[in-house]
């Protein structure tokens, strides 16, 4: 499973992307969307449980549909609020197709329909390890943190560098 810097880089791409005109503020925020599932490490829930489904994805644009467009219904807002879910979708994705080794293995993707664990099977993200006193934990989470950036920073800067060309 990524990083934070992983599902931030995620959130970052996916964000730019749909949005309008992301500035720093915005952009921010597609990053904190995009590691906002992994709350469920603070909380009594399951890791990977609900938080990491299709459903959340679905709550946090609602929640953001309602907030910015509180006051004021625009195609602006309504387009922000679909990069902030689009954000966090993507913590889903890369958690997918993410290593896992531990049990349960997988994603609650599929909550609350179906309370089964999906992984992909690809790896293509290294599991981060959170056993500090391992002797192997700065080795292993650098070697993750790196194949992250080599895969996502690049993604991160086409979309950005796309949306400035979009403006002209």
């Amino acid at each position: 499973m990524p990083s934070p810097i992983g599902h931030a880089l995620g959130g970052i791409a996916a964000g730019s992307l749909i949005s309008p005109r992301p500035d720093r503020r915005t952009i921010a925020l597609f990053a904190t969307a995009g590691i906002l599932a992994d709350i469920d490490l603070l909380l009594p829930m399951v890791h990977r449980g609900p938080a990491h489904s299709l459903t959340a994805a679905a709550l946090a644009f609602a929640a953001a549909l309602i907030v910015l467009t509180w006051k004021t219904r625009s195609a602006t807002s309504v387009r922000l609020a679909a990069a902030i879910g689009a954000a966090y979708l993507t913590h889903i994705l890369l958690d997918w197709l993410g290593e896992d080794g531990g049990p349960p293995r997988g994603i609650m993707a599929l909550w609350p329909f179906s309370s089964s664990f999906y992984v992909s099977g690809l790896d293509l993200f290294h599991g981060v390890e959170r056993r500090y006193w391992r002797h192997d934990f700065w080795q292993d989470n650098a070697a993750a943190l790196l194949t992250e950036v080599a895969i996502l920073a690049p993604a991160a800067w086409l979309a950005l560098r796309g949306v400035r060309m979009r403006r002209g």
